[in-house]
């Protein structure tokens, strides 16, 4: 075997590869007919220390080749037809344009390919293309070790060789070694290769220098029955795709699991097949759950980006059993809702003003794959099996469940695409198209779906009326008397209309949310500013998304909308620009306790309009505006944001907003609000640097603000190392905090280091330190705090997450002091089988005067919420709730039984009690517990598609 580097024009291209731009490696010979051009292999892994494989390979494969009498295009003739302005510096060069130049210079067959290194192993992959007609021919994937290169570079030779002569005239050339039978052959898994519906490949999608992966889909006539089953004749037709990469725990490696997918479509529905192979089925975590349930689960995942406009998408997931999920997934990685209270922690409360105390140790570096706003739902059939190798799922998703732009009469559409698996087993998540840490954020880095057309044009009608019933008790704190009321009910509606396939119109008249989850318990004790709890409720939720602004500033937090009696949306995008009004009654501003106020018993309503014109990916210029009023006094906001991505890692992001208020307790006042950020993600260095200043006179009552008055600076920079070990990734992050006020007085100042470390089994550890100053009641006080935090999966059936933060704290009174803190969070799951799920949470807050050595309060709260999944249908909810300092008890049960997203019955019961003492120590002396409300209710939803 000759060494590389004696290898025909081997350093040439080196040389070429790393002194420019760009380098299409050829080998130049006389030309003559069934010549081939070599590319490049392509890098699927992304690291640079990595690129001189492909441009050996490429080399060795155009010398043997040529060695074998077997003519192989000149490199400068193919360079030329390329053109100079596809090779400028940073420009991916397409497939279409690879064929193109090859059939200019008169080429016969294109060879392409790609290559994953693992360590010391290495996977290449190639397949030859048929010039004429796109079609390829022949395809092959080879294992071995890195050290076995040149092995591994014949038998791809033996391949490439055998079908190019076993094609060209009998007297044209020699024969070619029989070694054939060494290497993988393979009709449809190769990288990310597609096959047609008559059984031909013509898409050749690999990542062609950093190009996303394509993939052509094909009408079906004959759409499958969905019942977990691969025995339906669309799938021996539909296009199929096998060969995954891993997202994590090592990007870019080829998938430990063999993973295939077929899709196909109709006017109606986009259809998809998954089988999750498993080499053993000790590794499968899969359960019946009710939807959106099933996080812990093995799962496949799909992705759609229409407007491929990389701003958000589409995601649907299914598992074995199949059980089904849905969200939406932003640009930038946040959950869409109205203000994430995580991120007011984590980011030093750009816009709250508020900050960590001791640090937020919850940490998500046990996460991977691609994460959404699941409160998002929408309409789909899903079906799954389990089976003797892993299990098998089927999928069909309407188009009028998403949103996409028109097209004319036999023009196609390209949306973004991604495919995804969670193997939990083993921490392992995997995609179609591959996902490099190089570069920030994952919509980017989807591949592009082809082969779209003649969708129905029909308009999405729903009607959704409900109907509830309800019979409550309440006792009487004043009197000691329980009071049931006589049964009540109501009626309600909703409506959605599809104006166009991208613009939609929602209106709802007297929604009812009596089976929406309580909030989760948070410690109200010792609290300087305003807990924030998230919405739940569908209508607010749905498009959330849109009206959410590019910093961290709420200005739009529906929870401020109370009970709204008539509510209307209009929501969608237009061209490059998406829109959104919201328009709501809420009659709960109405319920005053003075009957002569002239407001008694009416409504205040909320307007919101929202405009974002998208630029480019993950780039856009928006305006926002929000009113509320409620007779005389009102609250109007307006401003404009941006968001603008630079380069693969960086971006830069804004906002600017005034608002005027006029209230009975402040009269007129307005002032403006400022934030500005900047950020880079990347593999390894990461860093981030944001201003912000609110006013002392703004105001927005349709949002969250906990806090005014304030500017404040925020710096962070963090490193991370990828061992891929059995230590997955680990490294330190430092912030810098700093707050005054709008007189120029420093109010709070932080200094904080973090560590957090990954680990391959689903365990994951963050340690915080930091030493603060806070301002309150013109006192300084400064603060050391530590912070831990664990998450450990390690086993199928059980699951635990435990924090705590303990330091120096203040007690919040008219007469505050420095004292001893400990606040913390745990979360306990079990799964005895896989329809039963018990999960225990807990917070807790102790303050200790460590002064006098008394302890000043000591509060937990433990939620214990258990499911039981009868059938795919039937399911009992039940969550208990205990709070040791207010000593009260709940106990709900919900029963649901469930059609489809919209079509649900519901029965549900839930009772609330409180020690006698802390009622009234008059009427109730005693410590036992006394019933303070119960309520029994059921309700009726059923959905009308047209």
């Amino acid at each position: 075997m000759k060494p590389l580097c004696n290898r025909p024009g081997v350093w040439v291209s080196v040389i070429c590869c790393f002194g420019g731009a760009l380098s299409i490696p050829f080998v130049a010979v006389a030309q003559s007919p069934g010549a081939v051009a070599v590319m490049q292999f392509v890098n699927l892994n992304q690291q640079l220390a990595d690129d001189w494989i492909g441009v050996g390979i490429a080399e060795t494969v155009a010398s043997d080749l040529q060695s074998l009498g077997i003519s192989v295009v000149g490199k400068a003739e193919v360079r030329d037809a390329v053109g100079e302005d596809q090779r400028a510096p940073g420009r991916f060069i397409t497939d279409l344009t690879f064929l193109t130049a090859s059939r200019a210079v008169g080429a016969r067959w294109l060879v392409v390919g790609a290559y994953q290194r693992l360590g010391a192993l290495i996977r290449i992959t190639v397949r030859l293309v048929d010039v004429e007609t796109g079609v390829v021919s022949r395809r092959g994937k080879v294992d071995g070790s890195l050290a076995d290169i040149f092995l591994l570079q014949d038998q791809i030779v033996s391949i490439l060789g055998g079908e190019i002569i076993r094609t060209r005239p009998v007297d044209d050339g020699a024969s070619v070694a029989d070694a054939i039978g060494a290497v993988e052959l393979e009709d449809a898994k190769i990288g990310t290769m597609t096959r047609n519906a008559d059984g031909s490949s013509s898409e050749f999608a690999a990542t062609l220098l950093g190009e996303a992966p394509r993939t052509v889909i094909h009408r079906t006539t004959d759409p499958p029955e969905l019942d977990g089953r691969l025995d339906d004749a669309v799938w021996q037709t539909a296009t199929h795709i096998t060969e995954f990469v891993q997202i994590a725990p090592v990007a870019g490696a080829p998938g430990t699991e063999e993973t295939e997918a077929w899709m196909a479509f109709d006017s109606e529905n986009i259809y998809f097949a998954f089988y999750a192979h498993y080499s053993d089925m000790g590794m499968l975590r899969v359960n019946r759950t009710d939807r959106d349930q099933m996080g812990g689960d093995d799962q496949m995942s799909v992705l759609f980006d229409p407007f491929l406009d990389q701003q958000r998408a589409y995601q649907f997931e299914v598992n074995g059993y199949g059980v089904q999920g849905d969200s939406l997934v932003n640009a930038d990685g946040s959950s869409g809702r109205s203000f994430s209270q995580n991120a007011s922690s984590q980011s030093g409360s750009r816009s709250s003003g508020s900050r960590r105390s001791g640090g937020d140790t919850r940490s998500n570096s046990g996460s991977f794959g691609i994460r959404g706003d699941s409160s998002w739902n929408a309409l789909f059939d899903t079906a799954g099996r389990v089976v003797d190798d892993g299990w098998i799922a089927e999928m069909a998703i309407p188009f009028k469940s998403v949103r996409y732009p028109m097209r004319g009469l036999g023009e196609s559409h390209r949306w973004g695409l991604q495919i995804t698996r969670r193997i939990r087993g083993r921490a392992e998540a995997q995609s179609w198209s591959p996902v490099s840490r190089d570069v920030a954020g994952q919509l980017t880095q989807f591949g592009i779906l082809e082969g779209l057309e003649g969708l129905s044009e029909s308009r999405n009608l729903e009607v959704l009326p409900e109907i509830t019933g309800v019979r409550f008790g309440t006792l009487d704190r004043n009197t000691g008397d329980y009071n049931t009321r006589d049964p009540d009910g109501d009626i309600g509606v909703g409506i959605k209309y599809g104006i166009t396939p991208n613009l939609t119109a929602d209106v709802t008249y007297n929604p009812d949310f009596s089976q929406i989850e309580s909030d989760r318990p948070q410690i109200e004790t010792n609290q300087r500013f305003s807990l924030f709890f998230p919405e739940q409720r569908p209508f607010f939720l749905e498009g959330q998304e849109i009206f959410q602004t590019s910093t961290s500033l709420a200005l739009l937090h529906t929870r401020t909308i109370i009970d709204p009696r008539f509510g209307g949306k209009l929501t969608g995008k237009v061209g490059n620009t998406t829109l959104g009004v919201i328009v709501v009654d809420d009659e709960e501003a109405g319920r005053l306790d003075e009957r002569a106020d002239p407001r008694f018993g009416t409504t205040a309503q909320t307007v919101v309009g929202r405009a974002r014109y998208d630029f480019y990916s993950e780039s856009y210029l928006g305006a926002i505006m929000t009113a509320r009023e409620f007779g005389q006094e009102y609250n109007r906001v307006g401003g404009i944001d941006g968001r603008f991505r630079l380069g693969s890692t960086h971006r830069v992001s804004f906002m600017a907003a005034g608002s005027s208020t006029r209230n009975e307790t402040e009269g007129s006042l307005g002032g403006p609000v400022f934030e500005a950020d900047f950020a880079r993600q990347g593999r390894n260095l990461g860093y981030s640097a944001s201003y912000g200043s609110i006013d002392p006179k703004f105001r927005t009552e349709s949002g969250f603000l906990p806090r005014v008055d304030f500017r404040q600076a925020n710096g962070t920079v963090s490193y991370r190392w990828w061992p891929e070990s059995s230590l997955i990734t680990w490294g330190p992050s430092f912030t810098y905090f700093r707050l005054y006020d709008h007189a120029g007085v420093l109010q709070d100042e932080q200094i904080q280091g973090q560590a957090s470390f990954q680990f391959r089994n689903n365990m994951a550890v963050t340690g915080t330190v930091n030493r603060d100053l806070e301002r309150f009641r013109e006192i300084d006080f400064r603060r050391t705090g530590y912070g831990l935090n664990v998450v450990l999966v390690s086993r199928p059936r059980v699951g635990s997450v435990v924090g705590f933060n303990t330091g120096d704290g203040i007690l919040f009174s008219d007469n505050p002091y420095l004292g001893r803190s400990t606040t913390g969070n745990l979360l306990f799951q079990l799964r005895p089988f896989s329809r039963l799920q018990t999960m225990l949470t807990g917070v807790f807050s102790r303050f200790v005067d460590v002064s006098e050595g008394l302890e000043v309060f000591n509060v937990k709260i433990y939620r214990l919420r258990t499911t039981y999944q009868f059938t795919e249908r039937f399911g009992l909810r039940h969550i208990m709730e205990h709070n040791t300092q207010a000593v009260t008890l709940g106990n709900n049960f919900l029963l649901t039984y469930r059609i489809n997203a919209g079509t649900v019955v519901f029965l549900g019961y839930d009772d609330r009690y409180q020690r006698g003492t802390r009622i009234n120590d008059t009427l109730f002396p005693l410590t036992v517990l006394q019933r303070t409300n119960r309520a029994v209710f059921a309700k009726v939803s059923y959905l009308f598609r047209y």
